[in-house]
């Protein structure tokens, strides 16, 4: 018994399979290869513009609020293999005047510290042993405009718990500042040994971060 060959329509939705599968991934590569920055890929929107490690992940969201209003753009960035995260929300003018009300802040630099006292909180739900060593607060620039930011630092003793048991110091530093009408928070985070392997990668999303408007008319 002989068998049949493929019918002709057949034959042509598999041509129209590979066709689309050649210019997705060609659209992908050449996507890619005009954003990438050596080891660093371009994200750029409305919101934002920044350059992120190719080889870390990276995930982007909107939310907003439909009763009060206002809407929060966020992205965050992790390595792949280490305890290491960097996190930018940015408020437009609804939300930021919301969130200073809800949280009873007034301005940029409570907001740094009352990220970082957060941040304490959270890692105490998760080990009841772990405590502060130190908190430091200060000014500094940010983003590609060299906006004027108001920082708090945490270091925390057994802060983060391995996979063997083990117990790591974790540093956390939050950077909050005005861009006209809206807030920026910028966190960093990670295992003390992490943290520090990729300050290097924080300092270059920090300072080539742009700001654009958000939430305007």
């Amino acid at each position: 018994m002989k068998l049949g060959l493929p019918r002709f329509p057949f034959l042509i939705f598999l041509l129209m399979i590979c066709i689309s599968l050649i210019l997705g991934f060609g659209i992908i590569y050449f996507t890619v290869a005009a954003n990438r920055r050596g080891d660093y890929l371009s994200l750029n929107n409305d919101v934002l513009s920044v350059n992120i490690p190719i080889n870390w992940f990276a995930l982007t969201w909107e939310s907003s609020n439909r009763s009060f209003g206002g809407k929060v753009f966020s992205l965050i960035v992790f390595h792949p293999n280490k305890f290491s995260a960097i996190s930018i929300q940015i408020y437009d003018k609804a939300a930021t005047e919301r969130f200073f009300a809800e949280e009873n802040l007034s301005d940029p630099a409570a907001v740094a510290y009352w990220d970082v006292k957060r941040f304490f909180d959270w890692i105490l739900e998760k080990n009841e042993n772990a405590s502060v060593i130190s908190i430091v607060n200060g000014t500094a620039y940010a983003g590609a405009s060299e906006n004027i930011a108001r920082y708090s630092k945490i270091l925390i003793r057994n802060g983060f718990k391995s996979s063997d048991g083990k117990y790591y110091n974790i540093s956390c530093i939050v950077f909050s500042f005005m861009n006209k009408d809206n807030l920026v928070r910028i966190a960093f985070w990670g295992k003390q040994e992490d943290y520090e392997e990729t300050s290097e990668v924080f300092q270059r999303i920090l300072s080539d971060l742009v700001v654009k408007g958000y939430g305007g008319k």
